[in-house]
């Protein structure tokens, strides 16, 4: 308060000193307005300075998990605390991570995961139980990117008025109350831009990429999220009743299936459920246990992308044993039984042999001209025999009934 006193008056004093025949009320009223406007911008520097201490300090840190806590509750389950805890370390070791975070799992069941001022985290125990590992990392590495994109302390001083922080400025011994109160606001309050959460994808699943989860599990988190909640979902603690501020859950889908395809290379995509490497239709796995045929799509070509990515395919790499495919000695998939394996693991290598396919893999319908019999006459058999074609690389479907594997980060899913 007294830099804001010492700067106040030196506005003061610059109108003092100025010669006596300039003192007309006009002057007097100007002085008052800039002296009004440099304590405000004293004040609201204050205010920047005090919630970055609280953003930055291991003091601030520790108080912010202390109220979140007391917010949320804690989930009393030693195996849910461990596993975010293992999740945070695994992320935090990524290079595109610069800052520290701690994570605790709270016990509400509805799904959820949030980050706060002071680099914290917490999930909630619906998303505990609704997401496999690979899934709950891709969604606390977006939380992480918020974090690292300094969203949440940007929004809380956003919602700092000057009035707020001239009497926050003012305050004295009262003053980290007040603003303990503002980041506790925030929490139950928080909004961030589309612009923001687009950023935070983006980033998450960079930091996915450069950690050992399957980053198919990006996609999968958001059909999971998707199938559950719909196209539309809202985050924080209170979102249910303000303005819905993420993408469409489908739009996240996709954009995670763009940002995997880009990863390898342009070699591996997913579209409708079915996995192609370099254009050829190579597998559309069904739903098996825990996940959907959808979700197996996502890691199996996750792992593809991967390989592709480290350089580790070449020409003949697949093959399988049994009913499980691999590709450089790494296990792809999980099929009913040799005959779709071996199946599998030719279409792989017939496409191995390929260079890198278009994002689209859907053929495009031959245009008709129908006031020209010819012209019809020929795109008919155009359209026949790329059907044939089609059928000809098509993979076998696959409707197993292959064993039910619940575990979490199931390897072959």
């Amino acid at each position: 308060m007294k830099k804001l006193t010492a700067t106040a008056m030196s506005v003061v004093m610059a109108a003092t000193f100025a010669p006596a025949v300039m003192q007309t009320a006009p002057v007097v009223a100007a002085s008052n307005a800039v002296q009004t406007l440099a304590g405000g911008a004293v004040a609201m520097a204050y205010v920047s300075t005090a919630l970055n201490r609280m953003d930055n300090s291991p003091e601030g840190q520790k108080e912010s998990l202390a109220r979140a806590k007391q917010q949320t509750g804690y989930l009393e389950d030693n195996a849910a605390q461990e596993r975010v805890q293992r999740i945070m370390k695994t992320l935090e070791a990524t290079p595109s991570v610069k800052r520290s975070y701690v994570v605790y799992a709270n016990p509400s069941e509805e799904f959820n995961a949030f980050a706060t001022i002071g680099r914290v985290m917490s999930v909630n125990k619906g998303a505990l139980d609704t997401l496999d590992d690979d899934q709950l990392a891709y969604v606390m590495a977006h939380e992480i990117a918020h974090g690292e994109h300094k969203d949440i302390i940007n929004g809380v001083k956003k919602q700092v008025g000057l009035s707020t922080a001239v009497g926050i400025a003012a305050g004295g011994g009262e003053s980290a109350a007040i603003l303990s109160n503002l980041a506790g606001n925030y929490l139950q309050n928080q909004v961030f831009t589309m612009g923001q959460e687009k950023a935070a994808d983006e980033l998450g699943f960079k930091i996915i990429s450069e950690s050992p989860y399957n980053v198919g599990g990006s996609a999968g988190a958001m059909a999971v999220l998707r199938n559950k909640y719909g196209d539309h979902y809202r985050e924080g603690l209170s979102q249910v009743i303000a303005p819905n501020n993420h993408p469409k859950t489908s739009d996240r889908v996709n954009n995670n299936i763009s940002r995997m395809y880009t990863y390898s290379g342009n070699h591996v995509n997913v579209s409708n459920g079915t996995v192609y490497v370099n254009g050829d239709n190579i597998y559309t796995p069904a739903n098996s246990g825990r996940y959907s045929g959808e979700e197996r799509a996502y890691y199996m070509a996750g792992k593809l992308a991967r390989l592709y990515h480290d350089n580790q395919v070449g020409q003949g790499s697949a093959s399988y044993s049994g009913g499980t495919v691999t590709v450089s000695g790494q296990s792809i998939v999980t099929t009913p039984d040799s005959d779709v394996a071996l199946q599998v693991a030719t279409n792989l290598n017939n496409a191995f042999a390929k260079p890198a396919g278009k994002a689209v893999t859907a053929k495009k319908p031959v245009k008709v001209k129908a006031d020209k019999k010819n012209d019809v006459k020929k795109a008919e058999v155009k359209q026949k025999n790329i059907k044939q074609k089609d059928l000809k690389q098509k993979s076998v479907k696959q409707k197993d009934t292959t064993r039910d594997d619940s575990r979490r980060g199931s390897i072959d899913r």
